[in-house]
């Protein structure tokens, strides 16, 4: 009977996932979120440089070196969109099948089957169709946890995959992982002391028996697992660095860093205002500009050491930064408003709502409370309210430290809830094995809450999908005219390549498994998070480029922007680096883009 219903809950847990997968696909198309995932996977396939490989940049080298190994056998399939969406639908699933696993209760099953089922659409929603590497990471994080919070003690297989989970999320994106890793840790921590609770003396032929052995036991296997992620995640990053201890990489990445110090956490100071500055570190006007407008990659002269020049002196100009105290309790305002404020979402990122999120936690922390609040036994009830109290100061500490550096985006906070909703549905699922009626009262309201936002996401859905499309009229366009003019090369302005239209449109993402085309490309933008890392150079040396600076005046190579954008830069560049130029308009891209040949006057 219990194995008939473990095969029934498998089915069961399958056919929603896949009913989640339709329904995601009725409501429109798959996109990657934001252009960061295109370019990692024009690298991957072998767009960027021709050759699949492993070395994106931004994830681990293992995960990459497996998703571009599947480009090599085969590259007609967008496979890097093809693994993210398996990693989403597949914690679905797990999440599915093991909460259904806690209980034989038809009652039971259908609750919490209603319960998952909705919040994947109610509240997750739009991630599944405009994906991004970072929540996918976030998901699998939170799908370890609640596989720990509801984890059989002595059964392996649900820790051996946390494991495998969390360090592949690790692989997927390391900065994202670490910061769930304190929930998982919080996660870990409370399955472990209740488990130690519930193992009490016994008597065996009268006589007393100790459980020490039993707790001794316990403790092993969670030191045990948290040992062999330790040593995964290490493994991770040894591999990682052996794959990027090349010269050439050693150097991009010294560069990578100090240009996301730059970017990131100062800013480019005004040239007029600081000349002396810039007058002693040998970088002029037009090259100044370069870093305003990304434009860098033009000028080989602007590396690590010019960029943490200008990074240091932008930190040492702050003299009117806001003091830490002022900051932290800024967010804390900020920090209460999005713990309280509940609305519809009006669109899909801006404005942000954290509904229903926000309104689910609430609902599960109270829930939580009082169900373990119930209970007779004094030391569970205790710590139930430790556990609580615990888990809310961690995700607490987190939402402060991303509120403070201004780093909030819905990539980040969605996941942070999805973790916190993991472990709170972990304690309430793993307390229905009492088969207690009143566990389900949270569940019921929490799927109540999901049930009500569907009709807000079905909205904010189809409105991103329609501003999408009108973003994909002019990329595509573009596109096809880089494609139909295969014998140029055309670099492409930064700006231009994040959006078409000066605040009128989504900046620029693309659609999954659609014109799937895996071959050399012929076009490159002038700046970016790729820019001069040895990938850039092996494009440059394929296509005939020397360097950016000399390629741009060969005859088959071109320079894209915007209408609206100011093409005097270059003119001025070439100037400073003693040649005339003239920047002349060749061609026409919808209303939207301008193609330029630069001409050598001399």
């Amino acid at each position: 009977m219990k194995k008939q219903t473990l095969n029934m809950n498998f089915i069961v847990s399958a056919a929603l996932t896949l009913a989640v997968i339709l329904l995601a696909g009725i409501l429109g198309d798959y996109y990657f979120d934001l252009n960061d995932d295109v370019l990692m996977k024009d690298i991957l396939a072998g767009v960027y440089t021709g050759t699949p490989t492993g070395h994106n940049i931004q994830m681990l080298y293992p995960i990459s070196a497996f998703v571009s190994a599947l480009y090599r056998i085969y590259r007609g399939l967008d496979w890097y969109g093809i693994f993210l969406c398996f990693c989403q639908y597949f914690c679905v699933f797990l999440i599915m099948k093991r909460a259904l696993d806690m209980n034989e209760s038809r009652l039971y099953r259908i609750y919490v089957a209603a319960g998952i089922f909705f919040f994947m659409l109610g509240a997750v929603g739009a991630h599944f169709l405009f994906v991004q590497y970072t929540f996918t990471c976030g998901l699998m994080s939170a799908t370890a946890v609640f596989l720990v919070m509801t984890h059989t003690d002595g059964e392996k297989r649900d820790l051996v995959m946390a494991a495998i989970l969390i360090i592949a999320a690790f692989l997927i994106r390391s900065e994202m992982l670490l910061l769930t890793l304190p929930v998982v840790g919080v996660g870990i921590l409370i399955k472990w002391a209740f488990s130690r609770v519930e193992l009490k003396d016994f008597y065996q032929n009268g006589v007393q028996v100790s459980s020490y052995g039993e707790r001794k036991k316990l403790l092993t296997e969670y030191v045990r697992f948290c040992l062999i992620v330790g040593i995964g995640l290490i493994l991770s990053l040894l591999i990682n660095k052996i794959a990027y201890s090349s010269p050439g990489w050693k150097s991009f990445n010294a560069f990578f860093d100090a240009r996301t110090e730059l970017y990131d956490f100062q800013y480019v100071p005004d040239y007029e205002d600081n000349k002396v500055f810039y007058d002693s570190i040998g970088l002029t006007k037009s090259q100044q500009q370069l870093l305003v407008n990304y434009n860098f990659g033009i000028d080989e002269e602007i590396d690590t050491d010019v960029i943490n020049a200008v990074a240091d002196y932008a930190a040492s100009l702050r003299t009117d930064e806001t003091p830490l105290l002022t900051r932290l309790s800024q967010g804390v305002s900020a920090y209460m408003y999005r713990l309280g404020h509940v609305a519809f979402q009006k669109s899909y990122e801006y404005p942000m709502t954290d509904a229903p999120f926000n309104v689910i936690t609430a609902v599960l922390y109270l829930g939580t409370a009082v169900i373990y609040l119930a209970d007779k036994d004094r030391k569970k009830r205790l710590l139930a309210v430790f556990s609580l109290l615990l888990l809310f100061a961690c995700r607490s500490t987190l939402w402060m430290y991303i509120i403070v550096r201004g780093r909030d985006p819905i990539r980040i906070t969605h996941p942070l809830y999805i973790m916190e909703t993991a472990v709170l549905f972990g304690m309430i699922v793993s307390r229905a094995r009492n088969h207690r009626r009143y566990v389900f009262i949270p569940l019921v309201i929490a799927t109540t809450i999901a049930i009500m936002f569907v009709p807000n996401q079905i909205m904010v859905t189809g409105d991103e999908m329609a501003e999408r499309a009108k973003m994909r009229q002019h990329y595509d366009a573009l596109y096809d005219y880089f494609e139909e003019n295969s014998d140029n090369f055309y670099f492409v302005d930064v700006y231009t390549s994040v959006s078409a239209l000066e605040g009128t449109e989504k900046t620029f993402s693309e659609k999954m498994f659609d014109r799937v085309d895996n071959t050399a490309s012929n076009h490159d933008i002038m700046g970016g998070w790729a820019s001069k890392s040895p990938l850039y150079y092996d494009k440059l040396s394929d296509n005939g480029f020397e360097s950016m600076e000399k390629g741009l005046l060969m005859d088959n190579a071109y320079v894209v922007c915007k209408k609206t954008s100011d093409v005097s830069w270059i003119i001025e560049y070439y100037r400073d680096k003693g040649t005339a130029v003239a920047v002349d308009e060749t061609d026409q891209v919808t209303d939207a883009f301008l193609i330029y040949k630069v001409r050598s006057l001399d």
